[in-house]
Formats: C-alpha cells, sequence, structure tokens
C-alpha cells in the first residue's frame, strides 16, 4: 500500500487564493485585457464612427439591436467555419459548443446536452484529425482561420445589403450593426492573446508561424488525439509520441494537456512508477489551472488513484472534482462510483452504477477510450461476479 505522505502529495489542493500572484504577474492578465480591450476599441471607433455620422434620425436604436442580438448567432457562425473547415482539411467532428449547450456526437448519431458555461468560452468546435489528415500546420492553420473568416465574410456581406439593397433605414441600421458585431468578433479572436486559459485563434497561429514550442505540443497532442479517434489506445501509442514537456512552454492549457496524455499512457499501461510525477505535477496544478481543465484533470486523477493507488479517500476526493469540461464527463463519473462501491464491498451499489456506466458508455466520443472504458467495465463485472 502506498505511504501516507505519498498519497497526500496526490489529494486535491485547495483552490488557489485570489491573491496567490503578487506584482507584475498580477498585473499581466489586465493590461493584456486592456491592450487587446484598446485594440478592439480602435477598431470599433473606425469603422463605427463614420457609419453613425452617415446614420439618419432615429437608426441608432435599431443599429444597437442588431448589435446586441446578433452576437450569438456570429459566435454560432465562427464555430460553423472553424467545422467547415476542418472538415475541408480530413478532420472529424466530435463536438460543438455555443455558451451552456452542446451537441456531441454519439458514433454516428448526435446528441444535445446542456453542459454550463465556462469562463472565457462562448463557444467551441471540437475536430480532431483522422489518420494523417488534419496533422499538419496548413491544415490546422486552415481550421484556425475559418471561424474568423466567416465572420468577417458575414460583416462584408451584411455591409454590402445595408449599402446596395433597398432596405427600410431601420432594418439598414439593424444590419450595420450585425455587421459590427461579426467584424469584431472575427477581429478579435484574430488577436495573440490567451484569455482564462484558452488561447484565442491568433495565438495558435502565431505559434504556428513562429514554430514555437507549444506549436510543437499543440501538433503532437493532435497526433495522439488523431491515433484516439482511430482506435489505438493509450498504452499502444509509439513511445515517439509520448509529449515530451519543455521548460519554455508558454501555454499552461497545453503543457496540462500533455501531463494528462502521459498520465493516461502510464495508466493503461498499468506503469504507476511512469504515472507518479506527472499526478503529483497535475494535483500541483489543479487548484490554478483553467476552468475547461479541471473537470477532465480530475478525471485522470481518479482514474489514477483507482487503477494504480487503489485509496478509496483519494478516489473519493477527486470524484468530488469530476465535473464541467467541455465534453460529457457522465461516463466517467458513473464508472468511479462504480470504483467507489467496489472498493466498499456494496454489491448492490456496484451493480447499479455498473449498469449507469454501461448505459452512458455511447457518449464517448472516439474509439479507443471507449474501448479502454470498457475494458475497465469487464474488469469490474469480473469483480462483482467472484463477490456473488
Amino acid at each position: 500500500m502506498p505511504h501516507e505522505a505519498d498519497i497526500a502529495a496526490l489529494m486535491p489542493p485547495p483552490d488557489a487564493p485570489a491573491s496567490s500572484r503578487t506584482g507584475l504577474r498580477r498585473l499581466l492578465p489586465t493590461l493584456r485585457g486592456a491592450i487587446g480591450g484598446a485594440v478592439v476599441g480602435v477598431g470599433a471607433a473606425m469603422i463605427g464612427i463614420p457609419l453613425l455620422d452617415a446614420l439618419p434620425p432615429g437608426a441608432l436604436t435599431a443599429l444597437l439591436l442588431g448589435f446586441v442580438l446578433s452576437i450569438w448567432p456570429h459566435v454560432v457562425l465562427h464555430e460553423a467555419g472553424h467545422a467547415v473547415a476542418g472538415l475541408s482539411r480530413g478532420m472529424r467532428a466530435i463536438a460543438f459548443g455555443v455558451g451552456p449547450f452542446r451537441c456531441e456526437r454519439r458514433g454516428t448519431r448526435w446528441r444535445w446536452r446542456r453542459g454550463g458555461r465556462l469562463h472565457g468560452i462562448g463557444g467551441f468546435a471540437a475536430l480532431l484529425p483522422q489518420g494523417t489528415r488534419g496533422l499538419s500546420r496548413l491544415d490546422q492553420a486552415v481550421f484556425l482561420l475559418g471561424g474568423p473568416m466567416a465572420n468577417l465574410l458575414t460583416a462584408v456581406l451584411l455591409l454590402a445589403c445595408a449599402r446596395w439593397l433597398p432596405l427600410p433605414v431601420h432594418l439598414a441600421a439593424a444590419c450595420i450593426g450585425s455587421a459590427i458585431a461579426a467584424a469584431l468578433l472575427g477581429l478579435g479572436n484574430l488577436l495573440p492573446l490567451q484569455l482564462s486559459g484558452w488561447r484565442l485563434d491568433g495565438r495558435v497561429l502565431l505559434d504556428l508561424l513562429r514554430r514555437t514550442p507549444d506549436a510543437a505540443l499543440h501538433l503532437q497532442i493532435s497526433q495522439l488525439m488523431a491515433l484516439s479517434l482511430a482506435g489505438v489506445r493509450p498504452r499502444d501509442w509509439p513511445e515517439a509520441a509520448i509529449p515530451v514537456l519543455s521548460a519554455s512552454l508558454a501555454s499552461d492549457g497545453l503543457a496540462l494537456s500533455g501531463r494528462m496524455l502521459r498520465l493516461s499512457h502510464a495508466i493503461d499501461r498499468r506503469d504507476a512508477g511512469a504515472a507518479r510525477a506527472d499526478a503529483v505535477a497535475l494535483t500541483a496544478a489543479f487548484a490554478s489551472a483553467p476552468a475547461v481543465s479541471r473537470g477532465p484533470i480530475a478525471v485522470t486523477l481518479a482514474s489514477h488513484a483507482a487503477l494504480l493507488v487503489g485509496d478509496r479517500a483519494l478516489l473519493a476526493a477527486w470524484r468530488l472534482r469530476c465535473d464541467g469540461g467541455l465534453l460529457d464527463l457522465s461516463p466517467y463519473r458513473a464508472w468511479l462510483d462504480a470504483e467507489l462501491a467496489r472498493l466498499d464491498g456494496d454489491a448492490g451499489a456496484l451493480t447499479t452504477h455498473l449498469a449507469d456506466a454501461r448505459a452512458l458508455a455511447e457518449r464517448i466520443p472516439d474509439a479507443a477510450s471507449r474501448m479502454v472504458f470498457d475494458d475497465r467495465l469487464e474488469a469490474l463485472a469480473q469483480a462483482l461476479q467472484s463477490e456473488v
């Protein structure tokens, strides 16, 4: 059994206090936001002020309504642009989200669910490479540009409609307001910034152009996701494909993703020694991790607790954190509940949670994760059978 000190290093830490950053580090996010806001504001002024001067009296209200009411439709168009661009490069769509709403692939079918808002994310389009398609820098750049270009093209079309079609004054003003919203969303996403742990399209594009360590890790993670989509489980990933984390990485989110993949590889190989360092590092980073990453991190560390550590308190502590993230984590929560029931020796609860996990298994989007998940459920079924 692991030593108590070893278990303590793997326990979920308390949330980071608001004052954990000091000095310049605390000011950097504010400064970046101020610079980004200034750029967007100047762009809005350059576009908007001449248009406002040209508006007839009474049209300003229609312009403002067009701006506000079109924001979410433009987010949908942005993600649709990413999807079309990714599909054109041979990628496979697995999920989309706008605000709290999710649309996720179930095999050949799609399902809607309410997933909760994530700070810093208005929408997302999750597409994975298939084989070698979608893995090159060009493929990734086309995918990233698809969203902003959809917004900018929409802005041009709306302005053209307002300028050349015989529309009523107030409708033309609403088109102008909607065009401004589309232009700001498209241009804003091209800024090379990272907000709330989420890298804007412009930041990823700049990394790809500069061939930074972040870009190399991004492509390596995409390669592993492609292998997983194709049904290659983590223990069979080539050793050369396992992420090597550089100290020069600028994106904490990418580093966390790399560690999760490394830990998944070690867990599937049942290599406790190789898993230890990444599990401790993920535990230490959890409290300050972006909200979008905490749910998946918790599931990975709970899996580590269940399969390699075998400590009931550690598993229960991480099970409480298994919520949030972009994709549906309910299959993993049901499996972890079954693992807790097994450790408790509660055959009735194990039977119930095992049935729940089997019913939810179809929500897992990629073939390799489903294969690993089914293996875990089979092991639990065998444990249940041996107790009967």
